[in-house]
């Protein structure tokens, strides 16, 4: 395909204002989102060592949130400042229609939206199960981070006391005697080894070949001593507190490909969405860009983001209904993005008046 000219200035004109608009969106989504993890951190709920990295991870899925939003903002701000400038006035006096303009555009597009998919159906899903599992992994470690082979070392919430001979770089522990306290009994623990597991969302001091002495600290109770193969002690003080997340998210696109349940299959139509609604909102952004000379550039801003928040709020009004089995899950989520897709391709006709025939004066 050989680009002229006009279609080099307009891909040019679209670039840069859809990068400018990118920016702005995610300073303003990260900068949110930053502000959220550090106080998550004060609290204690994540370590600061992750807070960066898991700011990274979640960049795909704001990702596929808010290019949908940026190909709207920028085709219609890069194509109302044509208006604006009178530029599309002069193109359209030389010929060139309006469906030029929607063509370039959707070529313009078209890589952004297979991005989006990309983004949305492969590494959006990693990156939440990978920002999970860092978020686990720190939160195990960085309560016992300070625990110190050879010495007695006081639980978290003054639970009880643990000593262990020998530490592994991996958290493996060998030799290891515990007095915990569980309501008003105190137990002994003596294991060959053990480590600490986040089991149902808690976090367990796993003890493995071991013996468990009660009644030790009461006189007047019987001793009782048990052997085990594997004990699993939770520590309730302790538990995953990381972000809030649908389920799904995480889930590979292969396996909700390869699922028959219904919340499967209406997840993997909601992943390609985003890619849809790149296009679809595009080009609504172009129909949109028509502004009055003394209109302003960012005249339709407003209507612009009504477009976008009524796009979304009744996707997720299908999305609710095809979970709820009130419409087919085949034409479940599409009639929306086709809808906006005829308002936005749809141009009205433009055929010129009828002229009645002059009537010629008679010479008096």
């Amino acid at each position: 395909m050989v680009l002229r000219i006009l279609d080099r200035y307009l891909l040019k004109e679209l670039l840069a204002t859809f990068l400018a608009v990118l920016a702005v969106l995610l300073l303003i989504t990260f900068g949110t989102e930053t502000t959220r993890l550090l106080r998550y951190a004060v609290e204690g709920k994540i370590p600061t060592s992750v807070v960066f990295e898991v700011l990274l991870l979640k960049m795909p899925g704001a990702l596929e949130v808010i290019l949908p939003l940026v190909a709207l903002l920028g085709v219609m701000l890069a194509a109302g400042r044509l208006y604006q400038d009178h530029e599309m006035v002069v193109m359209n006096s030389c010929g060139i229609s309006q469906r030029y303009f929607q063509k370039v555009v959707f070529w313009f597009l078209l890589p952004i939206a297979l991005l989006t998919l990309l983004i949305s159906m492969y590494i959006a899903p990693w990156s939440y199960e990978k920002g999970d599992s860092v978020i686990k992994e720190a939160q195990t470690s960085a309560p016992f981070a300070g625990l110190s082979a050879g010495k007695f070392n006081i639980l978290p919430g003054k639970k009880g006391v643990l000593y262990a001979r020998k530490i592994d770089p991996n958290g493996v522990m060998h030799d290891i005697w515990v007095q915990y306290q569980s309501g008003d009994q105190a137990l002994i623990l003596t294991a060959r080894m053990g480590r600490f597991e986040w089991i149902n969302q808690k976090l367990a001091l796993v003890l493995e070949e071991g013996k468990r002495y009660q009644g030790l600290a009461t006189p007047d109770q019987n001793l009782t001593v048990q052997d085990f193969e594997r004990l699993e002690g939770y520590l309730p003080d302790l538990k995953i507190t990381g972000i809030k997340k649908d389920r799904l998210d995480s889930v590979s696109s292969l396996e909700l490909l390869a699922s028959d349940t219904l919340a499967d299959q209406v997840q993997l139509q909601w992943r390609i969405l985003p890619a849809v609604g790149v296009l679809v909102l595009g080009l609504l952004g172009l129909k949109l860009s028509k502004t009055k000379p003394r209109q302003g550039r960012f005249g339709k801003l407003f209507i612009a983001i009504v477009f976008f928040i009524v796009y979304n709020q009744l996707l997720f009004l299908l999305r609710k209904s095809a979970l709820n089995e009130s419409v087919p899950l085949e034409v479940a989520l599409w009639p929306i993005p086709l809808i906006f897709l005829i308002y936005a391709i749809w141009l009205p006709s433009s055929k010129p008046p009828k002229r009645k025939p002059l009537k010629r004066q008679e010479l008096a």
